[in-house]
């Protein structure tokens, strides 16, 4: 492998367990490096951090994948992709539905996979591991012997890594329709054409979570996407629950899940933008609201907009709920930190003339492990407030 060599001193958040090395410390010229080739990263003295692959073009140029001492030979990626299915199992016993594979988090950036039964939906997100393909697909192939495998290379990260969006059945034959159960509740899933790769499993246990609280109450589910958040509270006891999505295949395909769990009774759903109907509800209309929008600051210069996004959202949601009512709100832009989040959250309280009693914050599932030293995979925020 050919060496990067960093500046001086550049290498301490990188010994704290920190897997990116960004443009400006590395101290030799990038335009010598060939774009997604392997390379062995050393501090300034010398001594060997890792390897990782590479991207001159990129302000995150590498990527650190092994420790020193590893190679990244078939070995080792065998042994992560079996270890990252290990931890899925401890966590979750016995689900065929989850993600397998979170990119720095398991030693494998840039790849995500996520399971849906027997089928199997991957996404290369950087130059590096897509030069990796198809010998990543196969060995997923041979450690797992899926009906289907399923590619979804539509990442941000992608336009980014100077790559193009693609989507498609790299081998084997998607079940017609797909049906997952996750804690006992079933779903159908589009993997192909649907958000994400099909589903937003990392707010699985934060669904969980809302089972118990919303028993004999009226639930309001905000940009609801498949239902999954109406079907939790339905399955947990709530009276009735009502979904929100603009997408009327959105819609469609949520009142398609209501039915296949039989709480089409407690289910409805409405397609309309999810700002546009808070703003037409009464004072006091629910006992429940769940705010799970898509991500307002995509950018860290989007910020100030998503701010005042996120606490008009957040006013008027707590505008609509009764006096001791729950409000479960949900940010996962990264750029909106917990703390700005909780900043917004007491301007929302405030302009609403609403107080917030904290009950829990909450993050992503755990089957998206987050590292410590690495806050940048740590990205989703949950708060469950009480109103008064």
């Amino acid at each position: 492998m050919i060496s990067v060599h960093l500046h001086p001193g550049r290498e301490r958040r990188i010994l704290q367990g920190h897997r990116w090395v960004f443009s400006n410390e590395i101290a030799a010229p990038l335009t010598q490096f060939e774009p997604g080739s392997w390379v062995e990263v050393f501090t300034s003295k010398g001594v060997s951090i890792g390897s990782g692959y590479i991207n001159p073009a990129s302000l995150i140029s590498v990527r650190l994948v092994c420790q020193p001492g590893r190679k990244p030979d078939e070995a080792f990626f065998r042994e992560a992709i079996t270890g990252a299915a290990g931890y899925r199992e401890s966590i979750y016993p016995g689900s065929r539905c989850h993600r397998l594979i979170f990119g720095e988090s398991d030693s494998l950036p840039g790849l995500v996979v996520d399971r849906y039964e027997d089928v199997l939906v991957y996404q290369l997100g950087t130059l590096g591991m897509s030069k990796l393909d198809p010998f990543i697909p196969d060995l997923l192939a041979d450690i797992f012997n899926p009906s289907a495998l399923v590619y979804r290379n539509e990442s941000a990260s992608r336009t980014l890594e100077g790559l193009p969006m693609e989507s498609g059945i790299a081998r084997g034959t998607l079940p017609d329709p797909l049906i997952v159960d996750i804690d006992g509740i079933r779903y159908k899933v589009d993997v192909l054409r649907g958000q994400k790769t099909g589903m937003y499993l990392d707010q699985r246990d934060n669904r969980r979570e809302i089972s118990h609280l919303a028993r004999g109450k009226k639930v309001l589910d905000l940009f609801c996407y498949n239902g999954a958040w109406s079907l939790s509270a339905a399955a947990g006891g709530a009276l009735e629950t009502v979904g929100v999505d603009a997408s009327a295949e959105a819609v469609a395909l949520a009142r398609e899940n209501a039915c296949i769990n039989d709480l089409e009774d407690r289910c409805s759903f409405i397609t309309e933008n999810g700002f546009e109907y808070l703003k037409k509800l009464k004072s006091g209309q629910f006992d429940v609201i769940i705010l799970d929008p898509p991500a307002f600051a995509k950018t860290k210069s989007a910020l100030s907009d998503a701010r005042r996004g996120y606490t008009d959202i957040n006013r008027r949601a707590l505008l609509a709920l009764k006096p001791g009512g729950l409000l479960i709100t949900c940010s996962c832009s990264y750029h909106m930190s917990e703390d700005l989040f909780r900043d917004v959250l007491l301007a929302a309280g405030q302009a609403s003339g609403r107080k917030l009693r904290l009950l829990q914050v909450r993050g992503q599932a755990l089957d998206h492990p987050a590292l410590l030293a690495m806050p940048e995979t740590r990205y989703l925020k949950c708060f469950f407030l009480q109103v008064s």
